[in-house]
């Protein structure tokens, strides 16, 4: 009697065992979503329509939609009736010209009306030779943004953008900013550090704790604007999927190329390699 219950008792802790390993397994696919402005190329350069296109992304296993505030409801709509997920939103908000009331009330109305959580917002682009007095402010603005949308239940995200205007350019600036806003976070864009001319791994695990969305970019060169099909190019892709997957990040990974042609060739390849790079990862 005593031996059945123990082989009984093995089998089931083989069993729970062998199901903890399949959810696991299951739970570290990662999460890959696209760009709605590369779904609108993708119609334009297949002489599609935008839902036919969206359905063709959808089918190749994009899950997640990163979407522009000001997109049409129609539009919306739509791609949650084909299943994407809300990976991000994105609100251009020029705080380099000023209090900006009327942007900033239409960003947070349409992350409630339509349920995003995630809002990347693009602060604006500051002059030539700027003062500090004028970063500062930018500062102020966001930190004060920062508030209020965290107030509302929205999680505030700003990225490396590629333009040495920003005033969210690089390493120091962000770190200025991140200082003036704790609750701030960050879009780690994985081409934009290449070309502000830092090293992809270092900026990772400098920003890892505040990296809530990722942008996966790829380019050719340093200092070079083209994208190129994720994993064909020059940024260490399997280095950044690796690190982020150890460290416990579950969040989105969008694919990135702007001004790819064909966009649909571009998308799918991307999500094959990112795909199996992940599985090395594992």
């Amino acid at each position: 009697m005593k031996t059945s219950i123990r082989r009984l008792t093995r089998r089931l802790l083989t069993l729970l065992a062998l199901l903890w390993f399949t959810n696991q397994h299951a739970s570290a696919q990662p999460r890959i979503s696209i760009f709605f402005d590369h779904v609108g190329d993708i119609a334009r350069q297949e002489k599609i329509s935008i839902k036919e296109a969206a359905q063709r992304v959808r089918r190749l296993g994009y899950e997640g939609i990163d979407v522009r505030v000001n997109m049409s409801e129609q539009q919306l709509n739509m791609l949650d009736s084909l299943g994407f997920q809300h990976a991000c939103a994105i609100a251009d908000i020029n705080f380099v010209r000023g209090e900006q009331p009327e942007a900033v009330r239409h960003a947070l109305d349409f992350m409630h009306k339509y349920n995003y959580t995630r809002l990347l917002i693009i602060p604006g682009l500051l002059p030539e030779n700027a003062s500090p007095e004028l970063m500062e402010d930018v500062c102020a603005r966001v930190t004060a943004f920062v508030k209020e949308a965290n107030k509302e239940g929205i999680d505030v995200l700003v990225e490396d953008y590629d333009n040495p205007r920003s005033p969210c350019f690089n390493t120091p600036t962000l770190d200025h900013m991140f200082a003036a806003s704790p609750q701030l976070n960050h879009v780690f864009d994985t081409g934009n550090y290449l070309f502000c001319g830092e090293e992809v791994m270092t900026t990772l695990r400098h920003f890892r704790e505040r990296i809530h969305h990722v942008h996966l970019k790829d380019r050719k060169a340093m200092r070079d604007y083209a994208s190129l099909p994720i994993g064909t190019g020059i940024v260490p892709l399997k280095g950044v999927m690796c690190e982020l997957l150890r460290s416990g990040y579950d969040g989105w990974f969008t694919v990135e190329h702007f001004g790819a042609s064909p966009m649909l060739e571009y998308a799918t390849k991307s999500i094959a390699n990112v795909k199996a790079v992940w599985d090395e990862c594992q």
